[in-house]
């Protein structure tokens, strides 16, 4: 019996959900974004798609693109972003267009609904 607890015990070290990446998921009329706690000007992003969909989107400060991104549906890319500035980046849905999703570091589990 105290076998099997040595063997779940990896298992329950992963209970609570940390990241060192930015996972954005995609969902059909909303989107999920889980964030790094320490900001860093070099991170990934981890882009789900879990809508009917496949998506193109594309990252950027200010005016400045940094990478584009196309993901097909049921799928998931990782994207490397290096962002010197002191701005935040900004993941932007261009097809299906959709609202513009804010990486904010520090901030956790937070939804971006879509614009009605």
């Amino acid at each position: 019996m105290r076998f099997w607890f040595l063997l779940l015990l990896p298992v329950l070290s992963f209970a609570q959900v940390k990241t060192e990446s930015f996972v954005v998921q995609i969902n059909d009329r909303s989107m999920y974004v889980l964030s790094p706690t320490k900001k860093s000007n070099l991170f990934s992003v981890i882009v789900e798609n879990r809508s009917l969909s496949d998506q193109l989107g594309k990252f950027s400060v200010g005016d400045k693109n940094l990478k584009f991104v196309s993901v097909k549906s049921g799928k998931s890319e990782t994207v490397e972003i290096e962002n010197k500035t002191n701005e935040t980046v900004v993941f932007v849905p261009v097809s299906p267009a959709f609202q513009e999703v804010p990486l904010y570091f520090g901030k956790k589990a937070y939804e971006i609904p879509s614009k009605e």
